[in-house]
C-alpha cells in the first residue's frame, strides 16, 4: 500500500458486481479493495479486523439492512467512512443514511466514475450523494418537524455535552432561568421527562449526531 492510498472493504452480496467494483479499485492508483464480503456479519467481521478507511456497501445483504451494518461499523471505527449503494433512494432512505453516520449514497444504476468522484469526495462528519439520490434534509429542517427551533438545536448539542444549566447559560449567553425554559420546551416537544430521555430521542430520530457521526 502506497502513501496517498486509501484502503476499501466491498460488501456486496452479489459476486459478479463484487468483482467488478474490486477489478475496478485495482486500476485506480490512490484506492486499494483489501477485502471483500457477501453478507453483513462477514462484513462486520472483515471490517474489524482490516479498520479500513472506506466501506463501499450495497443496502440489501442477504442476511441484514446495509444501513444498520454501517451503524454497527461506525460504532467500533468511528473513522471509517461508509459509502451505501441502493437501486432505489427515497427521501427516507437518505435520512436512516445520514443518522446512522454514512458519508456517501450512489444509485447503482449510475456511472462508476461518479462513483470513484464521490468515494473521493467523501469525508467523515459529511455526506455526499450522486445523481439520482435526494438530498437529505437540513438540520433546521428536521428540527421544525419536531416543533424546534435552531436554538432548541443548541440547547440539545449541549445536553448531550454533559453541561449544567450554569454552563449552558454561559454557552448560550443567557440567563439560568432561560435555559430551564428552553430545557423545558425541548422535553415537552420531544415527549419525554428527562434531559437524557432528550438526547436519546432527539439522536434517535434524527435531531442531533453525537459521536462525531
Amino acid at each position: 500500500m502506497g502513501q496517498g492510498v486509501e484502503t476499501v472493504l466491498l460488501v456486496d452480496d452479489h459476486q459478479l458486481v463484487a468483482q467488478l467494483l474490486s477489478s475496478t479499485l485495482a486500476a485506480e492508483p490512490d484506492l486499494e479493495c483489501v477485502g471483500v464480503a457477501h453478507d453483513a456479519s462477514s462484513a462486520v467481521r472483515q471490517a474489524r479486523a482490516l479498520t479500513p478507511d472506506i466501506v463501499l456497501m450495497d443496502v440489501r445483504l442477504g442476511d441484514g439492512d446495509g444501513i444498520a451494518v454501517a451503524r454497527e461499523l461506525l460504532a467500533d471505527l468511528p473513522r471509517t467512512r461508509v459509502i451505501v449503494l441502493t437501486a432505489f433512494a427515497d427521501t427516507r432512505l437518505v435520512q436512516r443514511a445520514v443518522e446512522a453516520g454514512v458519508s456517501g449514497l450512489v444509485a447503482k444504476d449510475g456511472q462508476i466514475e461518479a462513483l470513484l468522484e464521490l468515494v473521493r469526495r467523501s469525508a467523515r462528519g459529511s455526506f455526499v450523494h450522486g445523481d439520482g439520490i435526494p438530498a437529505p434534509r437540513r438540520q433546521e429542517d428536521r428540527l421544525a418537524a419536531a416543533g424546534l427551533d435552531p436554538r432548541a438545536g443548541e440547547v440539545l448539542r449541549l445536553l448531550a455535552a454533559g453541561l449544567g444549566v450554569q454552563e449552558m447559560a454561559r454557552e448560550l449567553g443567557t440567563d439560568e432561568a432561560t435555559v430551564h425554559q428552553q430545557v423545558a420546551v425541548v422535553l415537552t416537544a420531544l415527549g419525554v421527562d428527562t434531559p437524557h430521555a432528550a438526547v436519546s430521542a432527539a439522536v434517535e430520530r434524527g435531531l442531533l449526531r453525537v459521536g462525531g457521526r
